[in-house]
């Protein structure tokens, strides 16, 4: 990754920003010194002397309201330049409580902020030995104008730290190198997903009656310039985090839905292709007309398309979750809901929701065998999806015994390595002719 993408550099004397600037960025000092000041008549009051690992020109890039002082850089400065989409994108997609919080406290801080430095105008970046001493001597409403603004330090600094890092500095080297390694995640996704960097492997799904192949799962890759073909371990908590998942989930289905057509035309039995969703699509208003749009845009049947959902999405949501499923379910495309039995799942909940498929972890079918206990999980799960009216796929078959052992049991699809491992497009072609 380039740093130089967000890395920007200020010679001694030079401004950083002026007071009544618009905020387009934040940044993070990543060597030099920075000093803050704002201007009271024809006076310079300088209120913070900030250096490597600080933190400055946040508030102005998440209230969108001009710059409250000047920043100057007193010697070469090097800073990591936080954009504005950046970190709005981090806003809109967190809780509304968090959003409410975050406006109250920089209204308030604001407010507080102002008024401190009206009362202090004659005093430069006062020290907590001075608030102490000016505490000791100034009026109850001054008091308590200082007790607020230390008190919302202090809030802001505690929401923002985990607890063992209580004895440190909300600001240190460790949250500005946590930062750095989050824009450079973004950065990377984002640029693999401009140069068309992601790959849709696809693992074939297996009638365990016939032993036909019936359908796929759609599995990505990333082929990283300077790197093997990585697995979704490496990079999908990443593009979760930073958010990079929608349109990420959005490729998929594209490029999914594209193959599923392609397939059509290929074989003679139909398929179908499963397609994994993330929690993070269904904080998309327009999940459901864009999900419409791509298998329409595709020329495929949407019962052949099977949309799969984890049980801990289906869990941490429930009421959301259910609202988009039977939406999803409405376009006509299918449900499957995936790795059940691994969280914190309730047997009550699941006959809410319009699953058509089941599909059993493979820390289950791998320990079925030499475990009774798993064996019987396996064996409930089973029943359980055909009192609901759904089948069942077993994940990570790996031998014939295990085959054997879930064909006994009831289930009616697996896959897994028994049977092939992900195979390019034009390798699950080549598959599924012979």
């Amino acid at each position: 990754m380039d740093l130089n993408q967000f890395q920007t550099q200020f010679a001694a004397g030079e401004f950083i920003f002026r007071e009544g600037d618009s905020g387009d960025c934040a940044y993070i000092i990543e060597t030099g010194i920075v000093e803050v000041s704002v201007q009271k008549d024809d006076r310079k009051l300088v209120i913070a002397t900030l250096a490597e690992g600080d933190l400055l020109g946040e508030m102005a890039i998440i209230d969108r309201l001009p710059r409250t002082g000047t920043a100057v850089a007193l010697e070469d400065t090097r800073l990591i330049a936080i954009p504005h989409d950046y970190i709005h994108q981090k806003v809109d997609c967190s809780d509304p409580t968090v959003r409410f919080f975050l406006q109250i406290v920089l209204e308030r801080y604001r407010d507080v902020h102002a008024r401190l430095m009206h009362v202090f105008e004659g005093i430069a970046a006062p020290s907590d030995k001075e608030y102490q001493e000016i505490y000791a001597t100034t009026t109850n409403v001054v008091r308590r104008l200082m007790t607020q603004y230390l008190d919302l330090q202090d809030r802001i600094l505690s929401a923002v730290n985990t607890p063992d890092e209580e004895d440190h500095r909300g600001h240190d080297d460790e949250t500005a190198w946590h930062a750095k390694q989050m824009l450079e995640a973004e950065q990377a996704l984002s640029r693999a997903l401009a140069a068309d960097e992601f790959r849709l492997h696809y693992q074939p799904i297996v009638d365990l009656g016939t032993g036909r192949v019936v359908g796929c799962e759609a599995l990505v890759r990333w082929q990283h310039p300077k790197k093997d073909l990585l697995l979704p371990a490496e990079f999908i908590a990443q593009a979760e985090n930073t958010g990079l998942i929608v349109e990420l989930g959005y490729w998929i289905a594209t490029e999914a839905c594209a193959f599923l057509r392609r397939l059509g035309d290929a074989v003679e039995t139909p398929l179908f292709v499963s397609i994994n969703l993330s929690g993070r699509q269904f904080e998309d208003a327009g999940l459901i007309p864009r999900l419409e749009r791509i298998m329409s845009d595709a020329g495929v049947e949407p019962s052949r398309v099977k949309y799969e959902i984890t049980e801990t999405l289906l869990m941490a949501t429930p009421d959301l979750a259910n609202q988009y499923l039977h939406k999803i379910k409405a376009t006509g495309a299918q449900l499957a809901i995936d790795d059940f039995g691994t969280g914190y799942s309730s047997f009550s909940y699941l006959h809410q929701f319009p699953f058509d498929t089941l599909k059993i972890d493979r820390t289950f079918v791998s320990t079925m065998i030499p475990n009774r206990k798993s064996r019987q999980i396996v064996k409930s799960l089973v029943h359980l999806s055909h009192d609901l009216n759904m089948n069942v796929i077993a994940e990570g078959v790996e031998s014939g015994f295990e085959e054997n052992l879930l064909l006994e049991l009831g289930a009616e699809q697996a896959q897994g390595f028994h049977y092939s491992r992900p195979l390019d497009g034009d390798a699950l072609i080549a598959f599924l002719q012979k």
